[in-house]
């Protein structure tokens, strides 16, 4: 048995099995190098990474493993419970073994240069030969996250003397993608069914669980506490309808609170933080060039046999040092210069979802709508046309050159063909309104005596999980009644409405010594531009 020191969890014990073929190997190690979170531009000491975060969801999903029992309902089980916990628990330990450097900020790249979640999901059901999955794949639009994907690619690959059967293969899968199944399930696949969702699911799961409280632990930020062993202690596998379900007993009530609650603040205060966006911006910025220029992402590259870049130069086991070792040396780039450079970045005009639209909902009241409506419309072309996001000169001289191609265009070839007309006048039409906000920015910058360089980052708008219908419908026990009740029935919590907008945005500029800068006078522009494009 060995036992690493971990900071929330005291010792954690591994069977040396598991340590020497799973653990100790390059593959796993590389998490070492791999960074947990985005938020060291906030908090300094966020330097954890995916190797001890994975640690401890094995061991949360040990604690799982050991209080999950067959329910006494059931007469048996056709599946050997003692293998698919231990199943269970590789997956606990590999869910991030596929994870791209700097985490989330660079897993969707994995879905670029000729790769698709199509593609992914083929690979997969290649090597866990599940007919089923297939077929529950394309019906209930599966969608797991690149990273998820990627893990089980690696995993199923590089540790397949793990695994005896397709069966476990699959079982393995499935919890890494929170893939339940659907097709012809019995008491044994919805007793597999709890099992997955205790590590993937869209509440409360051990991987959730490692993060919210590593996370808070690791960077100082102050939340609620979870008591984590309760909670999962608190987990009963109950029969009803002939099909297995999980439930969480009244004793949890407070804690499943409180772990919405430091999920929502999190969320809200750190991952959508203007610091953290910015600094992921970047690096999007640099992987991207580097994924164009070498198709970096990907299993090959993750691998020890590693990708070859040029001649006599490749890539393995690729990590976030990878990445920082190419931007420095393979590129000139001002933006890439602002990662290390860090008195270089811009800074934001508001700090926060709450400021932003204490700005702007002033001036466009009951029409905030439209006005995000032009936000995305602008943001989408600058990304589109490979302006990095970026609101300047050469943005503006771009946009001034694109309107007079598709104005000759439109002239040249396109006026015996009407369909076809109308769509170019509607797209010149909409390219005159970029111009507009460009030319406000540029008023703006003059104005406030600032460079006239900005650039428009979206970050996803707080709604929190308490607004879940999922959550709403999480079954708590009540032992002494013999019967579960749903949560929303038996605690009276806050809660919000999903809003229909999803997103919201940050403006970024070069700041300047003793300038002071009035974000009214932009706001009000930009409103007044966006109800004459929508009247």
């Amino acid at each position: 048995m060995k036992r690493f020191k971990d900071p929330i969890y005291g010792y954690i014990e591994i069977d040396e099995f598991v340590a020497e073929n799973i653990i100790d190997t390059a593959e796993f190690q590389r998490l070492r190098q791999v960074i947990q979170t985005s938020y060291s531009p906030l908090y300094a000491s966020a330097v954890h990474n995916r190797f001890v975060h994975s640690l401890g969801v094995y061991y949360l999903g040990k604690i799982v493993t050991s209080i999950i029992e067959k329910p006494d309902e059931m007469s048996e089980l056709s599946i050997d419970l003692k293998r698919y916990k231990t199943i269970f628990e590789y997956a606990c330990l590999l869910h991030d073994v596929g994870h791209a450097p700097f985490s989330h900020t660079g897993e969707y790249f994995y879905l670029d240069v000729g790769s698709s979640r199509d593609k992914l999901h083929q690979e997969i059901l290649t090597l866990t030969s599940d007919a089923s999955l297939k077929d529950e794949i394309e019906k209930r639009k599966y969608s797991a996250a690149p990273h998820e994907l990627m893990s089980v690619i690696v995993a199923l690959k590089i540790f397949e003397p793990l695994f005896e059967n397709d069966g476990e293969r699959s079982f393995f899968a499935r919890c890494i993608l929170g893939y339940n199944y659907f097709n012809n399930v019995d008491l044994d696949k919805s007793f597999l069914n709890c099992m997955i969702s205790m590590l993937n699911s869209s509440l409360i799961d051990v991987d959730k669980l490692d993060y919210l409280i590593r996370d808070a632990y690791i960077t100082g930020f102050d939340t609620v506490a979870i008591d984590y062993e309760r909670l999962l202690k608190s987990i009963k596998i109950i029969v009803e309808d002939d099909k297995c379900k999980l439930v969480f007993s009244k004793s949890a009530v407070s804690i499943i609170e409180n772990v919405v609650f430091a999920h929502d603040a999190e969320r809200k205060w750190i991952q959508n933080h203007p610091v953290v966006q910015y600094e992921a911006f970047i690096l999007k910025h640099a992987m991207e060039k580097l994924n164009n220029d070498y198709s970096l992402f990907g299993y090959e590259a993750l691998s020890k046999s590693g990708k070859i870049l040029n001649d006599d130069f490749k890539i393995s086991l690729l990590s976030d040092g990878d990445v920082i070792f190419l931007m420095k040396n393979c590129f000139d780039d001002r933006l890439i210069e602002e990662y290390f450079a860090r008195n270089k970045r811009r800074h934001p005009l508001w700090k926060s979802e709450s400021e932003y639209k204490a700005i702007f909902k002033p001036f466009s009241g009951d029409n905030f709508e439209e006005l995000e409506n032009e936000f995305e419309e602008l943001a989408k072309y600058l990304n589109y046309n490979n302006m990095s996001s970026v609101i300047n000169d050469q943005a503006l001289s771009a946009l001034n050159e694109d309107i007079a191609k598709s104005e000759f265009e439109l002239k040249a070839d396109n006026q015996e063909n009407k369909t076809l007309a109308k769509r170019f006048e509607k797209q010149i039409e909409q390219k005159r309104k970029h111009l507009k906000w460009l030319s406000c920015f540029k008023k703006f910058s003059e104005e406030q005596g600032i460079d006239f360089d900005f650039v428009i980052i979206k970050a996803d708008q707080f709604n929190s999980g308490f607004g879940k219908v999922a959550f709403d419908e999480l079954e708590i026990y009540f032992p002494e009644l013999s019967a579960t009740l749903k949560f929303k029935d038996v605690a009276n919590t806050l809660s919000s409405e999903k809003s229909a907008r999803d997103k919201f945005y940050y403006i970024f500029y070069r700041r300047k010594a003793d300038v002071s800068v009035n974000v009214k006078n932009l706001a009000r522009n930009l409103n007044l531009l966006a109800m004459e494009a929508y009247y």
